[in-house]
């Protein structure tokens, strides 16, 4: 099953296929929503109470709010996912380029669902990760794009991010789906689910 990340510059639905091991990586600038895109999708995940994940991230308390016990990447210190049950597991990691390749060799690769985001400066090259088979989206934003970006979105390349990468203009998330805690989203946010406490039961089932 296929969960909506965004569009591709030319139009096409982008998103992350939920029945394939194969490892999603998500690049692109500081602020294009590679963390925010990560943590919508574990949160869907999580929608299903017999799914769990493990997400290792350099601010877990971002993660806090989420059902799962999020990590510091130093703590991936053995493999993951070995005795999970199959289907059942979804593992994160954010910023992955901060880790070594010693670490990223523990993840469940070709096993459970993988989300993977880079650090900001898309600092990816010679990564023995990339020579797996992984599916990678570039995420860029149309408005004030930079040199850079306003060449992806012409359908051109960019030479830091890795080949075959596919550019996506990501969907615009609610206050819910920020790297933020409950208590940090705006109140008006909160005041309207106040008034409807089945809104966000009922998107997140509808996902």
């Amino acid at each position: 099953m296929g969960v909506r990340i965004g569009t591709t510059v030319d139009g096409q639905a982008a998103g992350f296929d939920t029945s394939s091991a194969r490892p999603l990586l998500l690049v692109g600038d500081v602020g294009r929503g590679k963390t925010t895109t990560a943590r919508y999708l574990t949160r869907w995940w999580l929608a299903n109470t017999r799914r769990h994940a493990h997400v290792y991230a350099q601010a877990p308390s971002e993660w806090a709010d989420l059902r799962c016990e999020p990590a510091h990447p130093d703590q991936l210190d053995e493999p993951i996912g070995c005795d999970c049950r199959p289907g059942a597991c979804l593992v994160v990691v954010d910023d992955m380029d901060l880790l070594d390749d010693e670490r990223l060799a523990l993840l469940p690769v070709g096993r459970a669902r993988t989300v993977l985001t880079s650090h900001g400066g898309n600092s990816l090259a010679g990564r023995a990760l990339l020579a797996t088979d992984i599916a990678c989206l570039g995420l860029v934003r149309p408005e004030n794009a930079d040199p850079a970006e306003a060449a992806v979105l012409d359908g051109q390349g960019r030479l830091d991010w890795p080949m075959g990468t596919v550019a996506v203009i990501p969907d615009l998330r609610g206050p819910i789906d920020f790297p933020c805690h409950r208590w940090q989203a705006p109140a008006g946010a909160w005041m309207a689910a106040a008034m409807n406490p089945t809104a966000t039961t009922s998107r997140e089932d509808a996902s």
